[in-house]
C-alpha cells in the first residue's frame, strides 16, 4: 500500500510540474505579444456566449483569436495563450474558476487590457461558501488591469457594479437600465421567436435580432458589444455581427428532430440560476406541447434539500410550465409523483432510472410541433438522449467522470453525421446523412 501511495504522489508531482512549466511558457509568450490587445471575460453565467459574441464582432474587422469552446480553466487559459500569434490584433479569453485564486492567477498570466465581468451567481457553491466569496474571486480579474486599462461591468448585478469602487482604471457599464454606457430595452424572446433587443449608446440606437433563445442572454450580448465598442468597432457593425452568432452547443441550443419536434439542448450547465432561465423559456413558449426532460439541478437555492426532496420540487415546477414531463434519475419516481400530485395527468408524466429508457420513450412520444427542454447536469450527459433521436450511438454508460459534452467524446460513436446536427440542419438533411 505504501508503494502505491508513493507512486501516485510522484505521478501527481510530475503532472503539477508539467502544468507549471506550461504556465511558465505561456507567461513568457504573453510578454512577447505586445501588439495584441487582450480582453478577458468572466462571470458565473453567460461568459461563454459573451465571448462568442465579442469574438464574432471583432473577427469581422480584425485578426482575432478566442477561447475554444469553453476551455476557461487552469489548463484552458494558458492553452489559449499559446494559440495567440503576433499578427492577432485581438485575443478574447474566457476565464472560469474551480477554486479560490484561479482567476487571480489566470489574470496575472493574461494581463488583459480590457476586463469584462458579467454576473455573480450560485454556480460555484461547491467551492465557495457565499456570493461574497464568489464576487471577490471574480473581482480579482480587475486587479490585473493597468491604470490605463478598461473595466466593463454589468450594472444590473449589484455585486458586479460595486467592483468599480476604488479602481484606478477606466470603468464602463452596461445593463438594462437607461443611463449606462451601453443599455438595452424592448427585450423579448418568446419561442418560436428568438432574442430581440434595442441597444443604446449615448448617441446611437440599433435593433438586434439574434439567434439566441431566452431573454437572459441579453447581458451576454451587451457585454460582447460593449467590449467591441471599446476596441473601436462601430455600433452598427457590432449589432450586425451579433445577429449571426449561433447558440453555444448544449446551452439553450435548438435542434430540429427528425420527427418534427424541436429540442432545446441545455444540458451543459446544470446550475440553479441557469435552470430558472430555462424554465421561463419553456413556460413562455408557444408550441403544440411543451415537454420537459430533466435529470437534476446543481447549486440549489435550498441547500438542505436531499436529492429525493429536490426531485419532488422539480416535479412541482414541471407541472407549472410543461404539458409533458420526463424525469431521468435514481429519484425520478419521486419527481413523477410530485408532478401528478401538483395536477399533471398521470399519462403525461414519466420517470426513468436510465437515459436509454428515456431516449426510447421519447422516440415514440414526440411528434411534430413539440418543444422539448433537455435539461441536466454536465455529469449526467443527457446529450445522448438528443443524439439517440437521430440514430444509434455507441455509449450508454450509467456513470461517466468526464465533464465534456458528448459532442466532443470519441465514445459517442454515432451512426450518423454528428456535424449535420451541430450545424442545425433540418430533419431532411439528417435523414439523408443517416441513410
Amino acid at each position: 500500500m505504501s508503494y502505491r501511495v508513493r507512486a501516485i504522489n510522484v505521478g501527481a508531482l510530475l503532472w503539477s510540474c508539467r502544468l507549471w512549466l506550461f504556465y511558465a511558457l505561456a507567461y513568457l509568450w504573453r510578454r512577447m505579444l505586445f501588439r495584441t490587445t487582450f480582453i478577458a471575460i468572466t462571470g458565473s453565467v453567460g461568459k461563454t456566449t459573451a465571448k462568442e459574441c465579442m469574438a464574432a464582432i471583432l473577427s469581422t474587422q480584425f485578426s482575432t483569436v478566442s477561447t475554444l469552446n469553453n476551455q476557461n480553466d487552469r489548463y484552458g487559459v494558458p492553452l489559449t495563450m499559446m494559440r495567440v500569434r503576433p499578427w492577432h490584433r485581438f485575443a478574447v479569453i474566457e476565464m472560469g474558476t474551480d477554486g479560490p485564486g484561479l482567476i487571480k492567477r489566470s489574470a496575472r498570466l493574461v494581463r488583459p487590457h480590457v476586463a469584462i465581468i458579467l454576473t455573480v451567481a450560485k454556480s460555484h457553491t461547491k467551492v465557495f461558501s457565499s456570493l461574497e466569496q464568489i464576487a471577490a474571486e471574480k473581482s480579482s480579474l480587475l486587479d490585473a488591469l493597468l491604470p490605463s486599462g478598461l473595466a466593463i461591468l454589468n450594472a444590473d448585478d449589484s455585486r458586479v457594479g460595486r467592483m468599480a469602487s476604488g479602481r484606478r482604471c477606466q470603468v464602463k457599464t452596461f445593463g438594462l437600465l437607461a443611463g449606462q454606457d451601453l443599455w438595452a430595452d424592448e427585450v423579448s424572446s418568446s419561442w418560436p421567436e428568438t432574442l430581440t433587443l434595442r441597444v443604446h449608446t449615448r448617441t446611437e440606437v440599433e435593433w438586434i435580432r439574434t439567434k439566441l433563445v431566452g431573454r437572459h442572454w441579453a447581458s451576454s450580448v451587451l457585454a460582447g458589444i460593449a467590449g467591441a465598442l471599446a476596441c473601436g468597432v462601430p455600433l452598427k457593425a457590432a449589432t450586425a455581427a451579433v445577429g449571426n452568432v449561433e447558440p453555444f452547443p448544449a446551452r439553450m441550443q435548438p435542434i430540429k428532430l427528425p420527427n418534427g419536434a424541436t429540442m432545446i439542448r441545455d444540458e451543459l450547465n446544470g446550475s440553479y440560476d441557469t435552470w430558472q432561465a430555462a424554465v421561463k423559456v419553456l413556460g413562455d413558449a408557444q408550441a403544440a406541447r411543451r415537454v420537459m426532460v430533466i435529470s437534476d439541478v446543481t447549486g440549489w437555492h435550498k441547500k438542505s434539500l436531499k436529492p429525493r426532496d429536490r426531485s419532488k420540487e422539480l416535479g412541482r415546477i414541471a407541472s407549472r410550465v410543461a404539458d409533458v414531463a420526463i424525469f431521468v434519475s435514481d429519484h425520478a419516481h419521486h419527481a413523477a409523483r410530485a408532478a401528478v400530485a401538483a395536477g399533471m395527468h398521470p399519462d403525461r408524466v414519466h420517470g426513468f432510472a436510465n437515459l436509454l429508457m428515456a431516449a426510447e420513450h421519447l422516440k415514440s412520444e414526440l411528434r411534430h410541433g413539440d418543444l422539448v427542454l433537455l435539461r441536466g447536469r454536465a455529469t449526467d450527459h443527457l446529450s445522448r438522449i438528443c443524439f439517440a433521436q437521430f440514430g444509434e450511438i455507441g455509449c450508454w454508460k450509467t456513470h461517466c467522470s468526464k465533464t465534456i459534452v458528448c459532442d466532443h467524446c470519441d465514445e459517442l460513436s454515432p451512426g450518423f453525421d454528428l456535424q449535420v446536427i451541430k450545424n442545425g440542419a433540418g430533419s431532411e438533411r439528417i435523414s439523408a446523412s443517416v441513410g
